[in-house]
């Protein structure tokens, strides 16, 4: 299959499951969100990797604004079977909900240690990350807090398929990390990456993401779609 005739088919592909989820809005006042990112990576040395990410997240049909940001990460690869990154991410979030409504700014910083370890076809990882979320615009009553995430990721490689599929499950806490009070929420995703080529790929993803602990709140399934494009060294 050519790059143009799978970028087609994704688009075509794309634009059903936003059709569907349209008509299960209607039916079951489910959330559904897009997510939309362009990635380019950078290796000035071997073991580090420099990345920039830009996001767009639409809720519904992808006619309504929720979040956009733009992140910077560092990663450095001590052994082949560990990863430890930093991070920081300044987003710009739509509040509709509530009284006082409006654009909301954000910066977060990040850390995480991730180990990695392949068993004949599957690629396991797990990934213990820290994160830290100011409020940029609001002095009174800020919205600030601290998480700890855990993911545990795997990839199963298929012999001569191209689209190996990914899955993953991440849990989310508040505050304490051993604290069962602190659950905040979940996120189960299932996708594949397309490369093109050594420095080009697509990446699609669905996530289900749960809040715990929250009488009534709804479940959001969100579709993703990331461009990634590796600056290759001479």
């Amino acid at each position: 299959m050519s790059i143009r005739s799978f970028l087609f088919t994704c688009i075509i592909l794309f634009h059903f499951l936003l059709s569907a989820q349209d008509e299960m809005i209607q039916a079951n006042n489910q959330s559904f969100q897009s997510w939309n990112a362009l990635q380019i990576q950078y290796s000035p040395i071997d073991k580090l990797s420099l990345d920039i990410e830009t996001q767009l997240r639409l809720k519904s049909m992808g006619d309504t604004y929720n979040m956009s940001f733009i992140q910077l990460e560092a990663q450095y690869e001590p052994q082949p079977y560990i990863e430890v990154g930093v991070g920081y991410r300044n987003f710009d979030r739509l509040d509709d909900i509530g009284k006082q409504q409006g654009h909301e700014k954000f910066n977060r910083f990040y850390g995480y240690v991730q180990a990695k370890k392949s068993f004949e076809r599957f690629d396991i990882r797990f990934r213990l990350q820290h994160q830290v979320r100011n409020q940029l615009d609001n002095s009174e009553s800020p919205k600030n807090n601290s998480r700890w995430r855990y993911k545990l990721s795997s990839i199963y490689n298929i012999p001569n398929w191209a689209l190996d599929p990914r899955l993953s499950i991440e849990f989310f806490m508040l505050d304490e990390f051993y604290s069962k009070e602190a659950y905040d929420k979940y996120r189960l995703s299932l996708g594949t990456k397309k490369r093109f080529s050594k420095s080009r790929a697509l990446s699609f993803k669905y996530f289900f993401e749960k809040n715990i602990g929250i009488n009534g709140s709804k479940p959001y399934h969100i579709l993703s779609l990331r461009y990634e494009y590796r600056f290759i060294r001479n």
